[in-house]
């Protein structure tokens, strides 16, 4: 595979003030800003995605893992930090991660209220290859309870034919399909 990452600069000195504020404030920031998220198209070695059904919105159906970046990550960090927090896998060097894509999502609904005032995200979609082990480490059983109702590993051809998969997502297999020949 081609080694691909979204570059990241940081100029000066930059300490994150990361804090989670209070839904009023977060409606606020949601109403007005475009969030930036990373998401992750996990893959094992017989060629299959590993997704999670969402309980939440704005998708509450099949989507890969992810969510949004702090300030002053790496998009490759934010990515390590996601796949910790979602399923459990520690430790990955940013090097495993390989960027496919940006992608806007507009969505009609959000989690946080007000609900109904929806959501704009930009997402950098990375591919993971995971090997044996990783993919016997995840604990579907432990995947980040609330936000995935349960985890299953599709084949592509199960993506690409059922239209009940979001188009982003299908765009983003059959790019990691493309881009890196699997």
């Amino acid at each position: 595979m081609e080694e691909r990452s979204v570059e990241h600069f940081v100029s000066g000195e930059f300490r994150s003030h990361v804090r989670f504020l209070p839904p009023e404030k977060y409606a606020v920031i949601r109403d007005t800003t475009v969030r930036a998220c990373v998401d992750t198209l996990i893959i094992n070695q017989r060629g299959e995605i590993l997704l999670g059904k969402r309980a939440i919105y704005p998708w509450p159906s099949w989507w890969s893992f992810g969510g949004r970046m702090l300030p002053g990550e790496s998009p490759a960090e934010a990515v390590g930090r996601t796949v910790k927090e979602d399923l459990g896998l520690s430790n990955i060097p940013p090097e495993r991660f390989f960027f496919l894509a940006p992608c806007s999502l507009v969505f009609g609904r959000r989690q946080e209220p007000p609900q109904e005032n929806g959501c704009h995200d930009l997402v950098l979609f990375h591919l993971f290859p995971v090997n044996n082990e990783e993919a016997r480490l995840i604990n579907t059983e432990k995947v980040r309870k609330g936000e995935y109702g349960k985890v299953k590993w599709f084949r592509p051809e199960e993506i690409f034919s059922d239209p009940g998969f979001h188009p982003a997502l299908v765009g983003m297999v059959k790019k990691a399909m493309q881009s890196f020949s699997l």
